[in-house]
């Protein structure tokens, strides 16, 4: 709303796999609506079972879901849509990346707002392991368990890489490549240009505050002209349909 001094009522999420924003939009306003788009079926059916079905049937009939490519759905027209997870990374040349982008403009509202989440820095470039604990309080018979982050595979002449989700769990069992990505790695310029080249206006980033004593992010990103030298970061991009 502070940037098109317009209530929110109307929001896409593009690659939504469970539906989980989609399903919070709902919630937040009893005008609010919300479509959510993923090619996946058994991921979009997750999400009805175990996100879905927790709203009233008065929320579910504001929530649209389809099972479709992102690249092919243009109405209705939202004030906001929403590309997280490096989704759209899945797109790994160049004219289809600017489709996909140009296909997101379409489907907005005058004026409305395209925002995607990028990542970077040279440690993104590595092929390691990341382990961290996670704590489950959850009375599932899970238990506390171990994420892995993995970057197995980056091809530096391509920006091509392959990583992966494994969990370890407490009794010495294991799930390895729960999830499996495989996707080119664009950078802030290339999506940028890219952005602009599809006819967004005010195209720009967003960055994360640091907390200079704790040396960490504070979860809070504001709009900045250049980003700092960080081995791993996380921003965000936006661009606006022009009015």
């Amino acid at each position: 709303e502070s940037y098109t001094n317009t209530p929110l009522r109307h929001f896409r999420e593009d690659f939504c796999g469970t539906a989980f924003l989609s399903s919070h939009f709902v919630t937040r306003h009893p005008d609010n609506h919300a479509l959510g788009i993923d090619l996946d079926w058994p991921t979009l059916n997750w999400g009805i079972k175990h996100n879905v079905s927790h709203l009233t049937s008065e929320q579910q009939q504001r929530l649209t879901l389809i099972n479709d490519n992102v690249l092919n759905v243009q109405h209705p027209l939202s004030q906001l849509t929403v590309a997280m997870n490096f989704s759209y990374m899945v797109f790994r040349d160049r004219p289809t990346l600017l489709q996909y982008i140009r296909n997101a403009r379409r489907s907005l509202q005058p004026g409305g707002l395209f925002v995607l989440d990028i990542w970077g820095g040279s440690e993104t470039q590595v092929e390691q392991e990341e382990h961290r604990d996670i704590d489950n309080p959850a009375d599932d018979g899970i238990g506390d368990f171990i994420f892995v982050w993995d970057q197995d595979v980056f091809e530096p002449s391509t920006y091509f890489c392959t990583t992966r989700i494994h969990f370890l769990f407490r009794d010495g069992s294991e799930l390895r490549n729960a999830f499996v990505y495989d996707w080119r790695m664009w950078t802030i310029p290339e999506v940028t240009e890219l952005m602009k080249e599809a006819g967004f206006e005010d195209v720009h980033f967003l960055w994360e505050g640091l907390n200079v004593e704790a040396n960490e992010g504070t979860g809070t990103y504001h709009r900045v002209e250049k980003g700092d030298s960080d081995p791993s970061w996380i921003a965000y991009l936006v661009g606006q349909n022009p009015a």
